[in-house]
């Protein structure tokens, strides 16, 4: 019993326990940098979400959360919870639901800026 508590107390201080699931990329239009939109699961309890991380082109995304944006549906309250889109080189603009709790929300990664638009 206390191997499994070691283990499982281990994974999650390591952050081993979740993982980035259908990561989904899109370059900027230079193509000098990306955002990544992804599901991260942490087992049973993880309700739908939807995370953002803003990384150079050439940087693979790192198994932790998002850097730029976090929100779950709520408790299932919305069915949409967010989504991203370039709108210029240095500009990304996240749409997301009112009814969506949101976790993290930061306005600048780097060089790009970050808008957001509230959508009921």
């Amino acid at each position: 019993m206390e191997k499994l508590l070691l283990a499982i107390g281990l994974c999650v201080s390591l952050g081993g326990c979740c993982s980035n699931e259908a990561p989904a990329e899109h370059l900027s239009p230079d193509k000098a940098w990306k955002y990544v939109s992804f599901d991260r699961n942490c087992g049973a309890t993880t309700r739908d979400n939807f995370q953002l991380s803003i990384l150079p082109a050439s940087k693979p995304l790192p198994n932790e959360a998002g850097n730029t944006f976090i929100a779950d549906d709520n408790h299932g309250a919305t069915r949409f919870v967010a989504q991203a889109e370039w709108i210029a080189s240095r500009k990304i603009k996240i749409t997301y639901s009112t009814k969506a709790r949101i976790f993290k929300k930061e306005t600048k990664i780097g060089p790009i800026a970050i808008t957001y638009v509230e959508e009921p």
